[in-house]
C-alpha cells in the first residue's frame, strides 16, 4: 500500500495501526525473498559458466585422487616386494665356503659371495638374484625362483637377475667361428 492510501484507510477507520504495520512488514518480507536481478550478463550465461567451472574442478580433483591412489598402490606393492625379498633371502656366506658369483646388471659386472650349492641353484634356474631396494646400489641377494616370479608380476622395474634366462639367449650364430667350442656354465675364473 502506498502511504496516501494507508492514511486514508486509517482516517476512515477501516484499518487500525496494528494492521498497517503488519501489512508493511509482510510487504518487506516478500521483497527480501525475491532474488535481485543483476544487470549486465544474463542469468543463463552466468549459470553455465559456474557449472563449467564446477565440472572442471571436479575433474581436477578426480585426477588428483586417482594419482594419489596409484602412488599409494605403488608404495604398497614395493613394500610387499621388500618384505618378500627380506623373508626369503639366503644368508651371505663368509670364510672358506664363500665363492664369488659374477653376474651382469645394467651393463656392469657385479659379484656376490655364494656357496657352491647356491651357485648350482643359480645356474640351474632354481634361484635368482634380487635387489634389496629399487636402487641396485643397495646390493643383491639370492632368493628362490618362484619368489622372483612373484616380484616380477608385482613390479617389472624391480632389479632382478635370473641367470638361467640370460644364458639361454647366448647361443652361437651359424657363422660364429667359435660355435664348436662350448664354454661351461660352471667355469670358475
Amino acid at each position: 500500500m502506498s502511504d496516501d492510501l494507508r492514511n486514508q484507510l486509517l482516517k476512515a477507520g477501516l484499518v487500525d495501526e496494528k494492521q498497517v504495520r503488519k501489512a508493511k512488514s509482510q510487504k518487506h518480507k516478500a521483497q527480501k525473498t525475491q532474488p535481485k536481478k543483476k544487470k549486465g550478463k544474463p542469468a543463463d550465461a552466468e549459470a553455465s559458466a559456474a557449472a563449467a567451472r564446477q565440472a572442471e574442478q571436479a575433474q581436477r580433483s578426480r585426477e588428483k585422487n586417482q594419482e594419489r591412489q596409484e602412488k599409494a598402490e605403488r608404495r604398497a606393492r614395493r613394500a610387499q616386494i621388500r618384505e618378500l625379498v627380506n623373508q626369503h633371502l639366503a644368508p651371505i656366506p663368509t670364510g672358506d665356503a664363500a665363492i664369488d658369483y659374477h653376474f651382469q646388471f645394467d651393463g656392469q659386472v657385479r659379484h656376490l659371495p655364494v656357496t657352491e650349492d647356491t651357485r648350482k641353484r643359480l645356474v640351474d634356474g632354481r634361484a635368482a638374484l634380487a635387489g634389496l631396494e629399487l636402487h641396485p646400489s643397495k646390493g643383491f641377494r639370492v632368493i628362490p625362483r618362484d619368489i622372483a616370479d612373484k616380484i616380477r608380476e608385482r613390479d617389472a622395474e624391480w632389479p632382478l637377475v635370473i641367470p638361467a634366462e640370460e644364458s639361454g639367449g647366448s647361443e652361437p650364430g651359424p657363422d660364429d667361428p667359435y660355435k664348436d667350442y662350448v664354454v661351461p656354465d660352471d667355469l670358475m675364473w
